[in-house]
């Protein structure tokens, strides 16, 4: 028999995705086998990075994807477990904005079956509402009750001011008061070679960005709006700091310095 359980449960929702489907049928209905794969790849990825085909439980954590949407959960006593959970969902942004896609989602508290084959409960209502009617922008959101969560079942090795501060470091306060995990600028010490891997991934997410502007409809153009408005004033940041203190015609410079302005 199975009974509800008290979960932190986080939903993840690829945006654009219909697009991204329609785009790998051109003209004609022929297949964009590059698109196809493309999609498959992103995929692929997000299974990889959460281990969904493990056949246990890692961690005490649920993971289920379908479709575009992933859904991750796990026990509100589960040790470090709202850390792990923010880490994970860092790493599927940083590498989807990688492959040209952007994500958002919601993070909330609540009762759920969650199974690999069982998915139910108000907490996955809390979570999926608070992704589709306030998430708006590419983020993935929470209020501050799930920062407590995470500092009350803090890890064994951590303190509870420990544990607060390893989550912080992976978030940031946005202006309607809700917070969001920061893949812009938290994105770097995550990175395999955060010096020069860096301007590359903000490169990245301009570009998906100054296509993003160019949408005519204006519900989604202020979603793009929002990114670059995080985005370009840290940009600008970067490369008056590397005017400053690196020599001109370092590498690292020149590739900050190549970072297209919006």
């Amino acid at each position: 028999m199975m009974n509800y359980q008290d979960k932190v449960v986080c939903f993840l929702d690829i945006l654009g995705f219909k697009k991204h489907v329609n785009d790998t049928i051109v003209r004609g209905g022929e297949e964009d086998l590059e698109r196809t794969d493309h999609l498959i790849k992103v995929f692929n990825l997000i299974r990889e990075i959460l281990d969904i085909d493990q056949s246990e439980e890692r961690f005490g954590t649920e993971v289920t994807q379908f479709s575009d949407c992933v859904v991750i959960s796990f026990n509100i006593t589960e040790e470090s477990g709202v850390f792990y959970a923010l880490l994970d969902i860092m790493w599927v942004q940083v590498n989807l904005a990688l492959n040209g896609i952007l994500c958002r989602g919601g993070v909330a508290q609540g009762k759920l079956v969650h199974t690999p084959k069982v998915l139910f409960g108000p907490g996955m209502v809390n979570a999926y509402e608070l992704e589709s009617k306030a998430a708006v922008y590419p983020r993935v959101i929470f209020g501050e009750s799930i920062i407590q969560l995470g500092i009350q079942a803090h890890g064994a090795q951590n303190r509870p001011d420990q544990e607060a501060n390893s989550i912080m470091n992976l978030l940031k306060k946005d202006f309607d008061g809700m917070y969001y995990v920061d893949y812009i600028t938290g994105a770097q010490q995550e990175l395999d070679a955060p010096e020069f891997d860096y301007p590359e991934y903000l490169s990245k997410l301009q570009k998906i960005v100054a296509e993003g502007l160019t949408l005519k409809d204006p519900s989604i153009r202020i979603k793009y709006q929002w990114l670059k408005e995080k985005l370009q004033p840290h940009i600008n940041g970067i490369k008056s700091y590397v005017a400053l203190e690196l020599p001109e015609g370092s590498d690292l410079r020149e590739a900050y310095e190549s970072i297209p302005d919006l």
